[in-house]
């Protein structure tokens, strides 16, 4: 199907041509990501004028919507005198990401032309480390004394809700903006205008540090069904928000890393087609070099039993059938387990109950193949000793993979690494090597 963007870029572009100030009306009646479309895809030249053609608070939602290594190309065309206005527009949180990304001396000309309240907000959100909640909240957050009415609050949403990042929820706060407490603008509407907010607000708020990983708000909002989570410093002053659409991107991103540890690959930092082409190569190579030498300590092993395949050359015929069997069984331990741990279905304090599972299902799994292979065995051979052989092995290898496969990430969590280091190539790498000694180490055993 033909996108809107190739439909109506001709006439966009011929529009602009005829008169400039024209083509902010033809955008009007589009929804941000279509005007994020059009302009991404009209010539390099055109397309930082079509976004300087639209309001300023217009273009920062188009601006949102393209893709990152376009914006800062965009940003850097319209100059710093035409982006400031448009940065301004933005969210606080989204603006300091943003400016994070720019080159240093632009993103400084560009924070010295804001306006000085907004520039030292930026910088107030730059400094805190990447995947730390201080680096996603928002400081947008809309706040009243402790001393207000209900009426007087509802006055102040009227008036400042605008600006804020939400408005379903209003944090009361006394002092110097110390959070004593939180009101939904449900319970606002609903109570009486001149009953004191202190009287209604719910005084046990959840909060987090701006030191915290992001993915630990995630796991907050999730499971106290929150809209928004506040931020808050030792001394529980509030410092901004973080809200749903933050947790949003954020547990994309975190399944997205995730997603890419697990396939042995190093997260990539921008989308496929926004990242280049020797970007990929350095980012799959280092994994794909080590499985390679750890490849080899599989072949080595299996110079160790030349003199049990030279006994028994059928042994060579099941070793797909053992190897395939540990490392498949290894990665759908990992991937559950990995899954689990990071929604908060497993902790470090499951561990023996993991094990004493993990070793029950992969007894079982292994079982349930060792009969489909002494069937394919009998079928070619009648070899009751290698029928043994390879049932026996493939239950210590299936129970063995599973068990190495549930129990490795859960090790690397309780060394404060990222479970999903522990990728599925890496488990059935490890677990072909054990197979193989364990085949024919039974093999060596038994038939000789």
């Amino acid at each position: 199907m033909m996108r809107l963007s190739q439909l109506m870029l001709p006439d966009i572009e011929q529009a602009f041509s005829a008169d400039p100030t024209s083509v902010g009306e033809l955008f009007e009646d589009l929804h941000a990501e279509d005007v994020a479309d059009i302009v991404e895809r009209a010539p390099a030249e055109l397309a930082p004028n079509l976004l300087a053609s639209l309001e300023p608070g217009r273009a920062a939602d188009v601006l949102e919507c393209i893709e990152p290594h376009r914006q800062v190309d965009l940003v850097q065309r319209l100059g710093v005198s035409r982006a400031v206005k448009i940065i301004d527009e933005m969210a606080s949180d989204d603006r300091a990401d943003f400016v994070a990304e720019l080159p240093h001396d632009f993103a400084e000309a560009l924070l010295a032309a804001m306006d000085p309240v907004e520039e030292a907000d930026v910088r107030s959100l730059v400094r805190w480390p990447e995947d730390t909640v201080g680096s996603v909240m928002s400081t947008d957050s809309l706040t009243v004394p402790v001393e207000m009415s209900v009426g007087e609050v509802i006055e102040r949403v009227r008036t400042v809700g605008q600006e804020a990042e939400t408005v379903y929820y209003v944090y009361v706060v006394a002092g110097s903006d110390k959070l004593v407490g939180v009101v939904s603008l449900r319970d606002l509407i609903l109570c009486n205008p001149r009953e004191a907010v202190a009287s209604i607000m719910a005084e046990d708020v959840k909060s987090i540090g701006p030191e915290a990983d992001q993915e630990e708000a995630a796991t907050l909002i999730q499971h106290y069904d929150l809209i928004a989570l506040p931020v808050v410093d030792d001394a529980y002053r509030l410092l901004g928000l973080v809200t749903i659409d933050d947790v949003v991107d954020v547990i994309e991103e975190e399944a997205t890393e995730d997603m890419h540890l697990m396939a042995a690959v190093q997260p990539l930092d921008d989308s496929y087609f926004g990242t280049g082409f020797w970007t990929f190569v350095t980012k799959r190579a280092p994994w794909l070099i080590a499985l390679f030498v750890g490849g080899q300590f599989t072949a080595n092993a299996m110079t160790w039993y030349d003199d049990v395949t030279r006994h028994t050359a059928a042994l060579i015929l099941f070793l797909p059938l053992v190897i395939s069997s540990g490392g498949n069984s290894g990665s759908q331990s990992a991937a559950i387990i990995i899954r689990a741990l990071a929604v908060g279905e497993v902790d470090l304090s499951h561990a023996a109950k993991v094990l004493f599972r993990e070793i029950a299902v992969g007894l079982v799994l292994g079982i349930l193949l060792a009969i489909i292979g002494l069937i394919r065995v009998f079928l070619g051979a009648d070899d009751l000793n290698l029928a043994l052989t390879l049932g026996v092995t493939l239950i210590a290898v299936v129970t063995l993979g599973t068990v190495l496969g549930a129990m490795l990430p859960i090790l690397l969590e309780r060394l404060g690494l990222d479970p999903a280091v522990s990728s599925t190539p890496f488990i059935a790498s490890l677990v072909d090597l054990l197979g193989i000694v364990t085949y024919f180490s039974l093999a060596r055993l038994l038939l000789m």
